[in-house]
């Protein structure tokens, strides 16, 4: 017992002697920081967005960032409602309570975004598969996994999240298939939609527009758009004859072609 006594003793000794020398060596490479450091340290500290997001800073620099202010993270789960609690007890004994949302069961980071998914029910009232992967993709979205769509990956969120396939060109019509129906110019249309007459739906901008076809019968619409028709037959009347010029048509955000 005695001699197991004064092993550890020595151990202790060693130790001790140990973190003396690694005290005495921090010590010698404490550097004193000027007023002008100094004070750019705490300018940094006040704006410590720019310090993370800044394209010079390592990782190895935000982990040294956090250690510096984060003490620890207590995670607990809530029984009663879908989240985690998170007490974040920050260095200076200062604690910030937070809640995050867990995830679903059978939902995973890569599933498609809520937003994606009413815009790409909104784009199949009139738009085919194909058409709606193009533009999305034109818009600038993408997969839960970060590809650019395609007809088949519509077909497979329409699936999942059972969201109909409308029959084209039946309730729900592009500005196009309106202006046809009504016997006018798109532009035409697009005065009606403008002013308000008529009701269009667009999901985000850039998108096409969706035109109820019950909407067309609307009082309001068949009025103007007799009067263009008979303003465009009096005109018609005093044109004098030549080749009709051609304009090309162009894409807007109210076209699904």
């Amino acid at each position: 017992m005695a001699r197991e006594l004064a092993r550890r003793w020595n151990e202790a000794l060693q130790r001790v002697s140990e973190v003396a020398t690694q005290l005495a060596t921090l010590q010698a490479q404490h550097v004193t920081l000027k007023d002008e450091h100094r004070q750019r340290l705490l300018r940094l500290g006040q704006d410590l967005s720019t310090v993370w997001h800044h394209e010079a800073a390592p990782v190895a620099l935000k982990k040294r960032l956090l250690r510096t202010v984060l003490h620890e993270i207590i995670i607990t789960r809530v029984t009663e409602s879908p989240e985690y609690l998170l007490h974040v007890h920050w260095q200076g004994g200062v604690h910030t309570e937070l809640r995050v949302a867990r995830t679903k069961p059978g939902k995973h980071r890569r599933a498609t975004a809520p937003d994606v998914i009413d815009l790409i029910g909104e784009l199949s009232k009139v738009c085919r598969d194909a058409t709606t992967a193009a533009t999305l993709n034109r818009l600038g979205y993408r997969t839960g996994t970060g590809k650019a769509w395609r007809a088949h990956s519509i077909a497979s969120v329409r699936y999942q999240y059972r969201l109909p396939n409308f029959a084209k060109g039946k309730d729900w019509l592009t500005l196009k298939q309106a202006a046809q129906q009504l016997g006018v110019s798109d532009s035409v249309v697009k005065r009606l939609i403008a002013q308000g007459t008529l009701p269009a739906s667009q999901a985000v901008a850039l998108a096409p527009g969706v035109i109820r076809r019950v909407d067309l019968d609307l009082q309001a619409v068949q009025s103007q758009v007799q009067t263009v028709q008979a303003r465009g037959l009096r005109s018609s009347r005093h044109r004098t004859t030549r080749e009709p010029s051609r304009a090309t048509p162009h894409r807007d955000a109210y076209s699904c072609a």
